[in-house]
């Protein structure tokens, strides 16, 4: 079994208590007056921002509040991402607004049909906006392959009627929009900022505050702070960032700041605890301890994790006559945690087993590491401490002696295959024969 890393689509999916608190931001958004107002979901990488928007977003369109979604990441150059970000908003209203259009009576329809003309200048406005900039591909939406011919013949008629639509966009927008919601207000849940490019997210917001900025709306933006907040700071001087002025540009762009609750690490076990496939190590206290020293209450980072150990453990099964001891589980999971957090640690220890033996010692002597050994905790950051967590003289807990510069090999030949990380690590001297045993390569020096 394999866990995704995608975000729980609805509410009702919820495993990890966001939506009592997604349930006080809707009420909040739902009543707050004076819009547009903009919110931060300010929360580090794979701490569930995907996922507790998703449920504010369910739980508002189930109060007839209407929501679009917008995926900046997708687009790389900054022409295109502001111009998607508009055409996606137009394309859901311009969609809702053909559907009470024929839909509805002689006097709505006519209604719906002036809205929709509207959209379609504003879609005809941002065309002319982006091919006055760029000469690369439109995003599809409301605009029409009319448009984007029409778009492109205005670069030599700046005087024309499109050109008057570009200085009035944020008033027809503000229109559209307030017609669209039946003076009420449109959510934007704008996802994933901080995997954009730094030039990719600063013209997001800055589109925001250009383009749509008089409208009803309220703009919740998931972002880790500092990474976005560094984008910032770069755009006023790349050489030499300045951070201070990073920082007052979102505060002056977001009003209101919502830093993610945080999820307990006992939810994560709850969740995940059933989807370890090795029955001996889903209820061990010591897997877990081990997973909450290595990655704390960070939701992705223990799917990823899980993973891991899920294939590490069935590699390690493909000998029926030889099963993998607990022991030997254990020390996979303590080699798959070192692997995802500190592969320079893990290639040293391919090269020189006995090192985790060393720190042990010294671990429990209470004595400084020295050499090489002192050199690479240096290069290392946190690995005393992981390795500390999992030391078998530790009280409280039954974690195994280090394994030996054998069951190293073994594992750590196994790991470099399944071990869940993206950078290759030390390619497999030994390999898994038919039979199920461990083969060592020609030429491996053992």
């Amino acid at each position: 079994m394999l866990l995704t890393d995608n975000p729980i689509p609805d509410a009702d999916g919820d495993r990890f208590g966001f939506r009592a608190h997604a349930e006080v931001l809707c009420s909040a958004i739902t009543t707050t007056e004076g819009l547009p107002l903009t919110i931060g979901v300010f929360g580090p990488w794979g701490m569930g921002k995907s996922s507790f928007m998703k449920v504010c977003q369910d739980l508002l369109n189930k109060s007839d509040v209407p929501t679009v979604w917008f995926n900046p990441w997708k687009y790389d150059r900054k022409d295109e991402i502001w111009h998607a970000l508009i055409q996606s908003v137009l394309t859901e209203i311009a969609q809702e607004l053909e559907r009470r259009r024929q839909s509805g009576d002689l006097a709505l329809r006519e209604r719906m049909a002036g809205a929709l003309e509207t959209v379609r200048r504003l879609s005809r406005a941002a065309a002319w906006l982006l091919a006055r900039r760029a000469a690369g591909p439109l995003t599809a939406g409301a605009v029409t392959a009319d448009d984007v011919n029409a778009a492109q013949a205005a670069l030599t008629e700046p005087g024309t009627e499109t050109y008057q639509h570009v200085n009035h966009f944020e008033q027809d927008f503000k229109d559209v929009v307030g017609t669209y919601t039946g003076g009420g207000r449109l959510v934007l849940f704008v996802d994933d900022l901080d995997r954009c490019t730094p030039d990719a997210a600063i013209t997001v917001l800055d589109s925001l505050k250009l383009f749509l900025g008089e409208a009803s709306c309220v703009f919740v933006l998931a972002m880790d702070y500092h990474v976005v907040a560094e984008a910032a700071a770069r755009r006023f001087n790349n050489e030499k960032p300045d951070e201070a002025r990073g920082r007052q540009y979102l505060e002056k762009l977001i009003n209101f700041p919502y830093h993610l609750p945080g999820v307990s690490f006992e939810a994560i076990v709850r969740h995940l605890q059933g989807k370890i496939t090795d029955t001996g190590l889903s209820g061990s206290r010591e897997l877990w301890e081990l997973t909450e020293v290595a990655f704390e209450a960070n939701p992705r980072r223990v799917r990823r994790f899980v993973n891991g150990l899920n294939l590490t453990a069935m590699t390690l099964r493909l000998n029926p006559d030889d099963p993998p001891s607990h022991r030997l589980l254990l020390h996979a999971g303590t080699l798959l945690a070192l692997r995802m957090k500190h592969p320079g640690f893990f290639t040293a220890l391919q090269s020189d087993p006995d090192v985790w033996r060393r720190y042990d010692d010294a671990e429990f002597a209470k004595t400084e590491l020295s050499g090489q050994d002192m050199a690479l905790a240096a290069e290392n950051p946190g690995v005393r401490r992981l390795l500390a967590a999992v030391a078998h003289r530790r009280g409280g807990f039954e974690f195994p002696d280090p394994p030996t510069p054998t069951e190293i090999r073994l594992l750590t030949q196994v790991l470099t295959v399944t071990g869940g990380t993206m950078n290759g690590g030390v390619a497999p001297s030994a390999v898994f024969t038919s039979e199920g045993t461990v083969g060592e390569r020609p030429g491996h020096d053992a």
